[in-house]
């Protein structure tokens, strides 16, 4: 003879739908469901920190190549300080030593007392002029 009492648990565990099928995969595709949405959300989370990222680096590289070409001016006016007739310019240096960074300068006199020294100051893929006029009389 059967226990009700057993009969009744076992039903329990057996759950049906309305329509009379079983129900027992649905946390399974709810948790697979889940995962998926969460990954989507995190891979896009991940592109946009690329993204700004990327976006830092270049104003850094931009701002960088501002002061190379700023260095590069100072070393042309220290040239011109010390010989007023300097006309060479400055053939592309690296600087700071251990980088890949450079600058070059270019003099002109557009007349007898004026010299306008162009620097040009590069890092990475980036390229930045600074443009200085100068009376060496003064």
């Amino acid at each position: 003879m059967r226990c009700p009492r057993a009969n009744r648990h076992s039903s329990r565990n057996r759950t049906t739908s309305a329509r009379g099928g079983r129900r027992d995969g649905i946390a399974l595709l709810v948790c697979l469901f889940m995962m998926v949405v969460t990954s989507i959300l995190l891979l896009g989370v991940l592109d946009s920190q690329i993204a700004q990222w990327s976006a830092l680096r270049n104003t850094q590289d931009y701002e960088e190549a501002l002061y190379v070409a700023g260095a590069g001016a100072h070393h042309a006016l220290s040239e011109l300080e010390q010989d007023p007739a300097w006309n060479a310019g400055i053939p592309d240096t690296t600087f700071p030593v251990w980088t890949a960074n450079s600058y070059s300068v270019t003099v002109a006199r557009p007349d007898a007392n004026t010299v306008v020294l162009t620097a040009t100051g590069r890092v990475g893929t980036v390229e930045r002029r600074l443009e200085v006029t100068v009376d060496p009389g003064s």
